[in-house]
């Protein structure tokens, strides 16, 4: 089992690109109160390997996985069963398009923070500009 807002690489992640990870989880839980946390390497299961991933979290309910098989390019976001109501499907591709984006221009640590942020505000419960109804 591992924690929630830890980022988990393989050989290809420098150090660098793992801090970079690291803050975009932190900001991420700062702007949604979501559990995020990031998997890179392989998933030669593809969905089913992220789900697995998914479920040795802390505390899968409540939290979002992506995982990264930058080899084989497969992206998978893993939603727990309380937050998925906030992260639809619409929104978790979104987050996979704009990964994929600057995955292609080879930024893999870009790609996740760029992805975390997004899912991350899609999470954001909106503000309530009026807590009563006008008269």
């Amino acid at each position: 089992m591992w924690g929630v807002g830890q980022v988990t690489a393989g050989d290809g992640v420098n150090r660098r690109d793992r801090d970079k990870i690291q803050r975009a989880l932190d900001l991420a839980r700062e702007i949604s109160g979501l559990c995020f946390a990031v998997y890179v390497g392989d998933l030669r299961g593809e969905r089913e390997s992220a789900i697995a991933a998914h479920a040795k979290l802390a505390d899968p309910e409540s939290s979002v996985l992506v995982a990264v098989d930058p080899n084989s390019r497969i992206i998978e976001i893993i939603t727990g069963t309380t937050v998925a109501y906030l992260l639809d499907n619409r929104s978790c591709e979104l987050g996979a398009f704009t990964m994929r984006s600057s995955f292609q221009a080879d930024d893999l640590a870009g790609g996740i923070r760029d992805g975390l942020l997004l899912l991350a505000e899609h999470a954001r419960a909106p503000k309530v500009l009026h807590l009563n109804e006008p008269d």
